[in-house]
């Protein structure tokens, strides 16, 4: 069992008497639904602690529908709670969260990091910030949860994808300090982030870019797994898929920036954090890539294997293919089983959002290694985007199909010669479109009624009048669709 992760259940030792360092809550914000935007600044008012405040900081949001309620809102909950509305910020979401950091009270010690979405627990601050009475601790870091996980079939699933990193990578990436900084919920120590630059605009993944520069330094880091605050999921696939663009774009830029770090001698990083973090980029980064690459060129040898009759190179096209995908399958499912606390269904569909993303990913990996730096790309969330009208899974039915047409060519031009190897690779071109097949089931079921959950309670109540049945009360999700104040034109900060 895990034997470094925080606990509710188990108050942190040797914490002085009425320790209670001033936090300051950073929450940036930009064309955020203001009820959204709302709740989170309500939750916050109702912290069981007492030494905090709070700075919201709007950026790049001209339209005063979006931010004076925000305004108003925040001198209604009082001198705790910091108002900015700042326009032309540069630098991204990292720019906002500087000018924040310029507003922070001078005697606050730590800097908490809250997204614009994220309702949190009464308890946050009190579980969590006595870690910090150890003057080695840099950085606590607590999950994502999401509260919107039974609006839609692909949210559950999206949930389901979600908790696999929060349980399992995060958990087991702590018990060495090598956690990833994810943003939201992060609790960080105002000397370590001036000792390690403060938030840097260099990269689009600015929260873990600067929780690994304060590991390099030394600094201890802590995880918990308990849920003290619960965020909005993507509204669309599309937003997802552009989420984990940005991921995977700002961790190869990660890479870029430090891997010089991770020489002898080079920052104080320990040899297990320095194999997490290297299996992590290449688990993640150069296994997705590689899945395509490799699916790509054995679509070009279809022809080859099928009319040009050249021997397969089984060692190269087929075995290793289906070693790795037993063993990743095997993998996925017994971690799961054992750490992540969902339904099996909810499990499959959470196998089935990881693989959709494959060709994203690569994407993002090939646009990294020739580019330096693209747009911040925000997450819709909340209600405010609407579903895009372009199918958002062209290229991965492309070559989904490329795949699948190239295996039924593989098995009638073997009609004759009856080649068990021919056979075999015929397997594994089906077994390679799989990730690809999966983002565009995703990308239809986001278009059909039945994606939706109150689509099945209707038709729960419909068919039990039709039979006669009194109609059953059924769970009714609360709407998470804020008004539109006007139409936003952008997505990018």
């Amino acid at each position: 069992p895990p034997q470094r992760l925080l606990s509710k259940d188990k108050p942190v030792e040797n914490v002085p008497e009425n320790y209670y360092p001033k936090v300051s809550i950073h929450i940036p914000a930009y064309f955020e639904p203001v009820e959204m935007l709302k709740q989170t600044l309500d939750a916050l008012s109702r912290l069981n602690y007492p030494n905090y405040e709070c700075v919201v900081i709007i950026n790049n949001t001209p339209d005063p529908a979006f931010w004076q309620p925000i305004q108003d809102h925040c001198r209604a909950l009082g001198e705790r709670f910091k108002f900015i509305n700042a326009e032309k910020v540069q630098g991204f979401k990292a720019g906002a969260l500087r000018i924040a950091m310029d507003r922070t009270a001078v005697d606050a010690e730590i800097i908490g990091i809250l997204d614009a979405d994220y309702v949190v627990d009464p308890d946050w601050l009190k579980d969590l910030v006595p870690a910090f009475a150890d003057p080695s601790v840099g950085l606590v870091q607590a999950p994502q949860e999401h509260r919107d996980g039974d609006l839609s079939i692909m949210h559950y699933i999206m949930n389901g994808e979600y908790a696999g990193f929060f349980d399992i990578g995060m958990v087991q990436r702590n018990e060495v300090g090598a956690i990833i900084v994810h943003g939201t919920m992060c609790l960080i120590r105002r000397a370590a982030m001036d000792m390690a630059g403060g938030w840097s605009s260099d990269t689009i993944c600015e929260d873990s870019d600067l929780g690994l520069a304060i590991q390099e330094l030394g600094w201890t880091t802590h995880y918990t797994r308990h849920r003290y605050g619960q965020g909005l999921l993507p509204d669309t696939y599309e937003a997802f898929k552009k989420q984990r663009h940005r991921w995977a774009y700002g961790g190869l830029q990660i890479v870029k920036k430090h891997w010089r770090h991770f020489l002898p001698g080079k920052s104080r990083l320990t040899p297990d954090q320095k194999r997490e973090y290297g299996l992590g980029w290449l688990n993640w980064l150069g296994a997705e890539s590689l899945g395509v690459v490799v699916a790509l060129l054995n679509l070009v040898w279809v022809p080859i294997v099928a009319f040009a009759d050249i021997a397969i190179p089984d060692k190269i096209l087929t075995l290793p293919i289906i070693g790795a995908f037993v063993v990743s399958l095997a993998h996925f499912l017994s971690m799961y089983r054992a750490r992540v606390a969902i339904k099996p269904g909810q499990m499959l569909g959470a196998m089935i959002a990881a693989m959709s993303v494959q060709w994203t990913v690569s994407r993002a990996v090939a646009q990294g290694l020739i580019t330096e730096h693209i747009a911040f790309a925000r997450t819709s969330k909340g209600g405010l985007s609407r579903m895009s009208i372009e199918f958002q899974a062209f290229w991965e039915a492309v070559i989904g199909a490329l795949l699948l047409i190239g295996a039924g060519v593989l098995v009638a031009s073997n009609s004759f010669k009856q080649i068990t190897e021919i056979y075999i690779f015929a397997g594994v071109l089906v077994l390679q479109s799989l990730p690809f097949l999966a983002a565009v089931a995703i990308a239809i079921l986001e278009l059909s009624r039945i994606n939706s959950f109150q689509f099945w309670r209707d038709s729960a109540i419909r068919t039990a009048e039709l039979i006669g049945l009194r109609p059953v009360a059924l769970p009714t999700p609360a709407g998470t669709a804020q008004p539109v104040p006007s139409e936003v034109r952008r997505e990018t900060n």
